[in-house]
């Protein structure tokens, strides 16, 4: 019998497996290889999108924020402003409230009735005189209370005085000092 060895076709073919085991083997991991490399790639360029839009944000904030310190500069301002202007209406008011309320006693003052001292401070004012009756220091506060620069008119005292053969009578009359159209008590 002739016997036929086969045993190097076999070798042969274990060979040439394992050798195209080893080629699709490689070829899978230069695959794997190669979509690593790429998704490394596509996350380097998000990553890089991601980091130019985070710079872009910071700097519309870092302008936002010069902005938001010039509205807060431009309201500094404008309350410094108003407070300016609110002084000046009150010192407009103070030089205006002490020359009408000594032309409102002028024409207020009857006759027979003299002023010898006029007190204003914080608005309320003191005035005291002499006249010759009650009669007549009633028709004074009268004519006070109906002006506008005078409220709450009080008669604080009277007394008798004696000036040679002349009875007379000594008055304090105090009220509060307004000035119109800037509120109660010039304010």
């Amino acid at each position: 019998m002739i016997r036929i060895n086969l045993l190097p076709v076999r070798a042969a073919r274990k060979k040439e497996e394992v050798q195209r085991q080893l080629i699709l083997f490689t070829i899978f991991l230069v695959g794997v290889l190669l979509v690593g490399i790429g998704i490394l790639q596509a996350n380097r360029s998000n990553l890089a999108n991601v980091q130019q839009s985070n710079r872009q944000l910071e700097a519309e904030i870092a302008d936002l924020k010069k902005i938001i310190g010039e509205v807060d500069e431009y309201k500094k301002q404008k309350a410094l402003l108003e407070k300016k202007l609110e002084v000046i209406r009150k010192l407009k008011a103070d030089k205006t409230g002490p020359v009408h309320m000594l032309d409102e006693l002028a024409l207020r003052i009857p006759e027979k009735l003299w002023l010898e001292s006029i007190d204003e401070a914080n608005n309320k004012v003191t005035l005291k005189g002499v006249s010759i009756n009650n009669e007549v220091i009633a028709t004074f506060m009268n004519k006070l209370e109906d002006s506008t620069y005078f409220a709450e008119v009080f008669l604080v005292s009277i007394q008798a005085r004696e000036e040679g053969d002349l009875k007379l009578k000594e008055f304090t009359i105090t009220s509060q000092l307004t000035v119109p159209g800037t509120g109660p008590g010039g304010t």
